[in-house]
């Protein structure tokens, strides 16, 4: 592939500007400067996971509040719209300590990733939709990954407490570190991105 659609292209550069954001930390800015190193190289293998999940009705409502914002956050939420009808979907169904609802009340949308939009399996860059009150289970990988959260939401890493980054905040999770998110009252959608 020496080519990339022009909306992935466009979401890969606004995503770039937003995971190198001061309001990010310094180890989030790096993991992400790797993940958009390797996206300058399009990459597709065709692979698409078409199937769509209850919680992908969220995305829309998810999308509202910052969808007119002339922000880069706005920018961004356009762009994802756009991408819908490309989008790979997937969720999880293990982890600890997970709200009873949390199967049905969670999708994510992969961009770059295996099964994405550009499917790939050197890199993901991909979103998170929850429904309100939705927590997403206890977990952990060897990759690390940094998110941007573009709604209200808390994150929690290791045993600590809950917080919320705010809109445009993001965190770092490093390599096998466990880590989980939760929506209060509203629908959640935080960016992540991560190395393979």
């Amino acid at each position: 592939m020496t080519n990339r659609p022009e909306h992935i292209q466009t979401f890969i550069r606004i995503a770039e500007n937003l995971f190198q954001s001061d309001r990010l930390p310094a180890g989030g800015r790096l993991v992400a400067s790797r993940v958009f190193e390797r996206l300058r190289t399009p990459s597709d293998d065709g692979k698409r996971h078409r199937v769509r999940y209850p919680a992908c009705e969220w995305l829309d409502a998810a999308l509202a509040p910052v969808l007119n914002e002339p922000t880069q956050i706005g920018a961004a939420a356009r762009t994802i719209r756009l991408l819908e009808p490309d989008l790979g979907w997937s969720r999880r169904t293990s982890g600890s300590q997970g709200s009873e609802n949390y199967i049905e009340g969670h999708v994510h949308g992969m961009i770059c990733g295996p099964g994405g939009a550009e499917s790939r399996y050197d890199v993901q860059l991909g979103f998170s939709v929850m429904a309100p009150n939705v927590r997403y289970p206890d977990h952990s990988h060897p990759p690390e990954e940094a998110y941007v959260l573009f709604t209200a939401g808390d994150f929690r890493q290791r045993d600590g407490d809950w917080f919320d980054p705010g809109i445009g905040g993001g965190i770092h999770n490093p390599p096998s570190s466990p880590h989980a998110m939760r929506s209060g009252p509203v629908p959640f959608l935080a960016v992540w991105c991560l190395l393979v």
